[in-house]
C-alpha cells in the first residue's frame, strides 16, 4: 500500500478504494481491508469518516449472510470492532429490530444459548418455540399495562405472520390465546382455505 495515499475527505468507498479495491465477500477480503485500515487512526481522518468507513464493512459482512458460519459473521466483526470500534459512536449500525430487542429481555443471560446468538446474528435463523417465548414476554407486558411504540408493533406484527405463516397448529392456537397481544397489535388469526393469516383489525 501506498504510505502517501491521502484518505482525508474521502467517501468509505473511495477509501475502500484507495486502500484495497478488492471485493469484499470472504473472510479473507474483509480481515485484510480491516488491517488496512489502521491507517486512519493514524492519518488526518475524522471520526465521521471512521464511522463510515466501520458501516462500510459492517455491511459486507452482513451481506455475505448464509455463505459465512455464524461464527465466523461473529468473529468478523469483533475484529473489526477490535481495530475501529473505539474511534466510532455506533458499533452495531444494523437497523434497530424491536422484536429483538424484546427477544434479548425475553432470554435472561442464563438462559441463552447458542442459538440465541445465531439469531442476533440472523433473524432468519429465529425458531418458532423462540418467537413464541418473546410473544408471551410482550403479551405479558402488555397486561402490565405497558404500551407498545408503532415501530414495536409493526415489527412484532412481522414475527407472528411469520409463526403463523409455518401453520403449525400447535403455535397457532398458542397465538390465538394471547388475547391481550393480539388486541394490542390489532390484528387476529383466521382461516384461508385450510392455511392460516394474520389479518389486520381496522379501528
Amino acid at each position: 500500500m501506498d504510505e502517501n495515499i491521502k484518505l482525508d475527505g474521502l467517501s468509505a468507498k473511495e477509501v475502500w478504494e484507495a486502500l484495497y479495491n478488492k471485493e469484499l465477500n470472504s473472510k479473507k477480503s474483509i480481515l485484510e481491508y480491516i488491517e488496512l485500515t489502521k491507517v486512519l487512526k493514524k492519518d488526518n481522518v475524522d471520526s465521521k469518516q471512521i464511522q463510515e468507513t466501520y458501516n462500510f464493512i459492517y455491511d459486507s459482512i452482513e451481506k455475505m449472510g448464509d455463505a459465512i458460519k455464524v461464527n465466523t459473521n461473529l468473529y468478523l466483526k469483533n475484529q473489526l470492532k477490535a481495530q475501529l470500534g473505539k474511534y466510532v459512536k455506533n458499533i452495531d449500525p444494523k437497523p434497530v429490530n424491536y422484536f429483538i430487542e424484546f427477544f434479548k429481555e425475553a432470554y435472561p443471560p442464563h438462559e441463552r444459548k447458542k442459538d440465541f446468538t445465531w439469531v442476533l446474528m440472523d433473524i432468519n435463523k429465529i425458531t418458532e418455540e423462540q418467537i413464541w417465548t418473546t410473544l408471551t414476554y410482550i403479551n405479558s407486558g402488555c397486561i402490565k399495562g405497558n404500551k407498545l411504540s408503532h415501530n414495536q408493533i409493526k415489527d412484532t406484527i412481522e414475527m407472528v405472520e411469520k409463526l403463523i405463516d409455518k401453520n403449525n397448529i400447535k403455535y397457532v392456537n398458542r397465538v390465538k390465546s394471547l388475547e391481550k397481544l393480539l388486541n394490542v397489535l390489532g390484528i387476529k388469526i383466521v382461516n384461508v382455505n385450510d392455511r392460516f393469516k394474520v389479518r389486520r383489525i381496522f379501528r
